[in-house]
């Protein structure tokens, strides 16, 4: 099923050719009615003479309500611009046509409506200068029948013209992601909220569990409807109706994204190519603050360009959007830039979580093209290219493949080496993937990074794991492969928990030596009553601590390994025969001073071997 969607200057008779074409009237406000003049988005439908069934977007013509206009165009497939025969061409048939170009709806009919109350000298000159204005937009092709809702005269002509538009549509897009922007939000008796909006790029069950962003807000789907029919399965390309539970009306609203677990996530930040319409007075320049239309949603964003200070009237460069709040929105759609009184730009997003950018970088721009026009691998790819290790799930997200087409170019790209993933087990959503440049270009900075550190601390038995993975910036699970593969490719060593380079050993000099022996021999002769010492280098300390000969307490407390083994067995076999001790047990089965207790069972805390319970310490294991 398609979506047409209405376009066209204010009283040009917009709702009337809805309802001459479907027998509903898309008028549903009582205002709308009094006023005789469309406010907000309405909604019919109709079935066409080849027996295809669609559903239709009337839209607001006055210049007051665009922003009302561009929630409802966001998702149609064909648009009908309506032109009155008796006043042609006017400031809202300009402006609705530059929205539908910017936004690159390349199909549609233009309807020269009122046929009825001019002469037929005068209906061909509104129509040869309807078919001037759309031949230089994305419209170019379309088909432009004059009629009159009031007559009936040329309606059959328009519902033929739009059937052959149609057929030349490509097939509604499924790509197993379905998103319906919501255009209402509402309460029915009986039933509770209902939203509604356009379906796209994959079906809704009844019983689906559902997410609204991006407000982060759960659901569940009790019903679906297609104009006015209860269905099972709302398939992409229809208006839709969706009858929620776990959710009220007051935590909706117009501009918030419906779709299923796992994939979308919203951003503040947006890649895009951005062009700026041809008949604008003026150039658009870097950093101005525009309303970001996209969907139904509507949001404040600075433009920042990435090539040049400012983009002429009909040009387009490579920009991105910092918003005021976030959106939900997908790599590929298309947005409306306005002022707060005309329509300024428009374009496609290529990138909804990218970093921030230096201005005019020839690899950046490259990359942004390769988004743009570029495969599925080269998407793929690009955004990989872009992260450290990322696991497959977040990966196919982030590139905004289907997920089975995702899988296919990451097992080819694996197979060709561009990526490598790092735990070689299948591809799986929890598979670490990473480009074949970026684990080279990781690679060399963890080795700079430990080779920095053991420059800096010659001693030490390399960088902390923890403080690599810290340097690196990666997720746990993320840093465990790469470490991994580190070892495996014999690219590092590890030592006493912590990631050395290959051969390196520590070495003392002279006189680190001579020290060595003087507190190795201090150490033998206090036993387990040794001397606080804070002058001990800590260097020397880890040095020796990691060497096994000696372990270092609180407060400058050193013991030698073989005293501290016997003092935790003492330790141990005290528990076993009474459960719990005091500090003074202890440091009289120690024969030691209280201070060196204190810190030695601190130090059995630590290693959880013990438990503090009120001035006693129990074993763990027996807790």
């Amino acid at each position: 099923m398609y979506v047409i969607g209405t376009a066209g200057h204010v009283d040009h008779g917009k709702s009337a050719l809805v309802l001459a074409l479907s027998g509903i009237d898309p008028d549903r406000l009582s205002e709308e009615k009094e006023r005789g003049l469309t406010i907000d988005l309405g909604f019919a439908w109709t079935t066409l003479p080849s027996g295809r069934e669609v559903s239709i977007i009337d839209v607001p013509g006055h210049e007051r309500f665009i922003k009302n206009m561009l929630a409802g165009v966001g998702g149609i497939d064909l648009a009908l611009l309506v032109i009155a025969a008796d006043e042609g061409v006017m400031p809202q048939t300009r402006e609705h046509l530059d929205i539908l170009d910017l936004l690159q709806v390349q199909h549609g009919v233009v309807a020269v409506t009122k046929s009825d109350l001019v002469e037929q000298d005068w209906l061909e000159l509104v129509k040869e200068e309807a078919r001037e204005l759309v031949g230089a937009t994305a419209l170019k092709d379309a088909r432009v029948v004059d009629c009159s809702a009031t007559t009936g005269d040329g309606l059959d002509g328009l519902k033929a013209a739009l059937d052959d538009a149609l057929s030349d549509l490509p097939p509604v897009r499924d790509v197993g992601r379905p998103r319906l922007a919501i255009d209402r939000a509402f309460t029915i008796s009986g039933f509770g909220t209902v939203v509604t909006g356009t379906l796209v790029d994959g079906s809704l069950r009844a019983g689906d569990e559902v997410v609204i962003e991006p407000a982060g807000i759960s659901a569940r789907i009790r019903g679906l409807e297609t104009h006015k029919e209860s269905v099972e399965v709302a398939d992409p390309g229809t208006r839709t109706a969706v009858n929620l539970s776990g959710v009220s009306t007051d935590e909706l609203a117009r501009g918030l994204v419906l779709t299923t677990p796992g994939w979308l996530q919203t951003s503040s930040t947006l890649d895009v190519r951005l062009r700026v319409v041809a008949d604008r007075k003026r150039a658009l320049r870097h950093n101005s603050t525009l309303t970001l239309h996209t969907g139904a949603a509507e949001e404040e964003a600075r433009v920042r360009m990435l090539e040049g200070d400012t983009i002429e009237p009909g040009d387009e460069q490579w920009a991105q959007l910092r918003l005021r709040g976030p959106v939900a929105a997908a790599r590929g759609d298309f947005f409306v830039l306005r002022g707060s009184n005309d329509t300024v730009a428009g374009g496609r997003i290529v990138d909804t979580r990218p970093r921030r950018h230096r201005r005019n970088e020839t690899s950046t721009l490259q990359a942004l093209e390769r988004l743009l026009e570029g495969s599925p691998d080269d998407a793929l790819l690009t955004v990989l290219q872009r992260l450290e290790p990322v696991g497959f799930a977040e990966l196919r997200a982030r590139s905004e493949l289907e997920a089975e087409e995702a899988r296919q170019v990451a097992e080819r790209q694996i197979e060709q080496g561009a990526i490598v993933a790092l735990d070689r087990d299948g591809l799986k959503d929890a598979s670490v993937l990473v480009s074949a440049a970026g684990l080279q270009a990781l690679q060399d900075r963890a080795l700079r990074a430990v080779g920095e550190f053991t420059e800096e601390q010659p001693l030490r038995p390399g960088l902390p794991r923890e403080d690599l993975r810290s340097r690196l910036g990666l997720e746990s699970r993320a840093f465990a492969v790469f470490e991994e593969t580190l070892l495996g490719s014999a690219a590092m060593m590890e030592h006493g928990g912590a990631l050395d380079l290959p051969g390196r050993q520590a070495e003392l000099s002279p006189k680190q030596e001579a020290t060595r022996d003087a507190l190795l021999q201090r150490l033998a002769e206090q036993g387990t009553r040794p001397e606080a010492d804070t002058s001990v280098d800590a260097q020397l300390a880890g040095y020796l601590e990691s060497e096994g000969k000696i372990v270092a307490l609180k407060g400058g407390i050193y013991l030698l390994s073989a005293t501290h083994a016997s003092m935790l067995e003492a330790t141990l076999d005290l528990l076993k025969e009474q459960e719990q001790v005091t500090l003074a047990e202890v440091r009289d089965r120690l024969a030691t001073s209280r201070k060196v207790a204190q810190a030695f069972l601190e130090d059995l805390d630590q290693r959880r071997l013990t438990r503090r319970v009120g001035d006693a310490r129990v074993l763990r294991s027996t807790t």
